[in-house]
């Protein structure tokens, strides 16, 4: 080798020796403290916040086999009336019939029921404290019992109501179809073989059939809600970045991990356990195929876990606690966590790159797991070429502005009517050839599944929400970065703030409509009138509605029937028609047991349903987005980034640098800096081309020479 290039190479070493060691530096960083910050940013399945603290299993429990086919049929007979001497008996299974207290539900079909319903449990006779079912328009019922009555393996269930001497006087009940089952999620081989009915006071009884042939075999709708411990659940941290820790900082420098410490502390009682499990992966994204699988790490009341070196190696991890009891009237609960890693730092923080201003939110991911429609439907492109969509929208300055009048051309397809018979399937192109040969496609369902859809053509994500009585849709709005409330039945609606005039998303008008309505109360579903408000005359609303055809004297849906939100988790109603509920919205009750559920402190959970949550983000979970990762290595003049995203049918990033443009990139990207004010926007494309709320950072970058800014 020629002499001179031995000599570059050596003073090469000697000055990257000195630099590392005149600048190397062990960091420490830190994620973590009271188990609530790990429900609040994190994941969970079956668990709740402890009274006392903490994170425990969720406290209620749903007994029930007939949810798939129960609802208003078109095959035939749905429903059976408890009078007289007809009488209706379930038989439902407990493994284990512990609880703190536990309570009968039942559906009963629109206002039925002059005399109180009585039933009894395995021989003990009670009946519905609150018969009045004119109080509300959901009319499901449920009454408490001891939870004493229930026993290991078979429970007879037992309703009747001798006082009604008429079947107009009874009581009728929804019945769950066999040949409804599959359409709903559920097998039908063993349907109506709980069900039984009495035709002569109880002295004798028929299995299943119903209807006015007893060849229909089915199942009564009534369950039992037990207070007490789900059997298990999980409890999941958000991704960790072990380089930032809980930083807000927008820039970290170059790190190399050396060691890594997780340290979990739970009650344990005893009939209960927590096992942890713990994952590294090279991506921020916590579904990227880049992580590896979760390993078990310990169990117990307390984790103390460390790893590091070869065994470590990944800038994101993540772990997991699974709660599990033998006792249901006992639940572990997760206290607290926290993360701390020890990191060798070469490379300093450049103090002539100064961040003015950036936003850069983390994202909300869901621990819902949505499915969404694939973009290259060909149902899409039909919809917007039969329907003249893109005239409609024509000279749209914004996307909201396109999202209304999307809506507007819905309210004015057809007028509001019945759906039946043939109720059509979810997706807007069944609503509308419903159209062409019955002059109608229904109510609210089917005119906001079809304003749903169509927003979906042009990649703007929407999804049905079931309210008060009502059902509408929200929209993903990538200007606000948020979902909005949209209402295309009767006139066109969607709610905006007074203060602000920003459309608001059904959370939003949630709170609102408790402060309003409310205020300081828990709600109490078999007592208080919650359903269509209406607005006081002395008391302004918060809230306004918007619409290009306003009317006088229209209610304003939405605000008004916010009392309590439920979703079905999915809008590929072309990819997968079914499951769904059987023709929903076609009665008051919605017995279907696949939706998730909105509770919160004022509003507690259901007792007909199983799926509950009280975390925003899994029913309002953030789309489109990006987090930005952003890396300065030894040049002062450049930062390294990475970025993150949640885009349904995801094509691509853009950026645009300094106002040039925007032009595509991939997930890493290298910013060369120039002097002076530097700004960064970044944001997600689908692939349909709709373009999500850009991230944006604003910096300013001053000249400096080496020796500046190595100390």
């Amino acid at each position: 080798m020629h002499r001179n290039v031995i000599f570059c190479l050596i003073t090469l070493v000697i000055f990257i020796g000195a630099v590392g060691s005149a600048e190397s530096e062990t960091v420490i960083t830190q994620w973590g403290g009271d188990a609530e910050i790990v429900y609040d940013t994190g994941f969970m399945e079956r668990l709740m916040k402890h009274p006392g603290g903490g994170i425990s299993l969720f406290n209620m429990e749903l007994i029930e086999n007939d949810s798939p086919g129960s609802g208003h049929s078109e095959k035939g007979v749905y429903t059976d009336t408890i009078w007289g001497e007809n009488r209706a008996r379930k038989i439902l299974y407990l493994d284990d019939p512990r609880a703190e207290s536990a309570w009968l539900i039942i559906f009963p079909h629109y206002r039925s029921g002059k005399y109180p319903l009585k039933f009894k449990v395995n021989g003990k006779e009670s009946a519905l404290p609150d018969w009045d079912t004119e109080k509300n328009i959901e009319w499901y019922r449920w009454s408490k019992f001891p939870a004493a009555w229930l026993k290991r393996g078979k429970n007879v269930i037992e309703l009747y109501c001798p006082e009604a001497q008429t079947e107009e006087e009874g009581w009728k009940i929804f019945i769950s179809r066999a040949d409804e089952f599959v359409n709903g999620g559920g097998n039908p081989e063993n349907v109506g073989k709980t069900s039984f009915k009495s035709t002569n006071g109880g002295e004798s009884w028929n299995e299943s059939p119903f209807g006015p042939l007893n060849k229909t075999r089915a199942e009564y709708s009534i369950r039992i809600s037990l207070d007490r411990s789900a059997e298990s659940g999980w409890l999941a941290s958000p991704v960790i970045d072990l380089w930032k820790g809980d930083s807000e900082d927008f820039i970290i420098p170059l790190r190399e991990i050396r060691k890594m410490r997780l340290i979990i502390e739970a009650e344990v009682p005893e009939g209960t356990k927590v096992e942890y499990f713990f994952r590294k992966g090279t991506n921020p994204q916590p579904f990227s195929d880049e992580w590896e699988p979760y390993q078990f790490v310990g169990r117990g009341p307390k984790l103390d876990f460390e790893t590091g070196g070869a065994d470590l190696n990944r800038r994101y991890v993540q772990f997991r606690a699974v709660l599990s009891t033998e006792d249901p009237l006992k639940s572990p609960v997760v206290r607290s966590a926290n993360v701390t890693a020890e990191l060798f730092e070469r490379v300093p923080l450049h103090e002539n790159i100064r961040v003015i201003d950036f936003e850069n939110p983390p994202i909300k991911y869901s621990s819902v797991p949505w499915e969404w429609e694939k973009w290259d439907r060909s149902e899409f492109k039909e919809l917007r070429e039969r329907e003249n969509l893109d005239e409609v929208i024509a000279g749209s300055r914004t996307q909201f502005d396109a999202q209304v009048k999307l809506l507007d051309y819905v309210t004015k397809r057809w007028r509001h009517n019945s759906p039946f018979p043939e109720f059509p399937a979810w997706d807007a192109l069944s609503i509308l050839d419903r159209i062409e040969y019955a002059g109608g496609g229904g109510y609210c369902l089917t005119f906001n599944n079809v304003l749903g859809g169509m927003c979906m053509a042009y990649g703007w994500q929407a999804r049905f929400i079931n309210v008060v009585g009502h059902e509408i849709i929200e929209v993903w709005n990538d200007e606000y970065g948020k979902w909005i409330f949209l209402d295309a039945d009767y006139e066109n609606n969607y709610n905006y703030a007074v203060e602000t005039g920003e459309p608001l998303n059904l959370l939003e008008l949630h709170d609102l409509y408790l402060d309003y309505y409310f205020p300081g109360h828990t709600l109490d579903w078999m007592t208080d009138k919650f359903e269509w408000k209406k607005i006081d005359e002395d008391r302004p609303a918060p809230v306004k509605r918007g619409s290009l055809t306003h009317h006088k004297g229209t209610r304003t849906s939405g605000f008004i029937n916010a009392a309590f939100m439920r979703m079905v988790p999915r809008n590929n109603w072309y990819e997968k028609p079914y499951p769904r509920p059987l023709t929903h919205g076609s009665g008051t009750n919605w017995p279907w047991n696949g939706y998730v559920n909105w509770y919160d402190e004022r509003t507690p959970p259901k007792r007909n349903y199983s799926w509950h949550t009280d975390r925003p983000r899994d029913m309002w979970p953030d789309l489109n987005k990006v987090h930005v990762d952003a890396a300065s290595g030894f040049g002062n003049d450049r930062l390294f980034l990475r970025f993150e995203t949640y885009t349904p049918n995801f094509s691509h990033f853009e950026v645009d640098v300094d106002d040039t443009g925007w032009k595509k990139v991939g997930e890493r990207w290298t910013w060369l800096l120039q002097s002076g004010r530097n700004t960064f926007r970044v944001r997600a494309v689908n692939k349909l081309g709709a373009k999500g709320k850009p991230s944006r950072v604003i910096l300013n970058h001053a000249d400096a020479q080496l020796g500046e800014y190595i100390k």
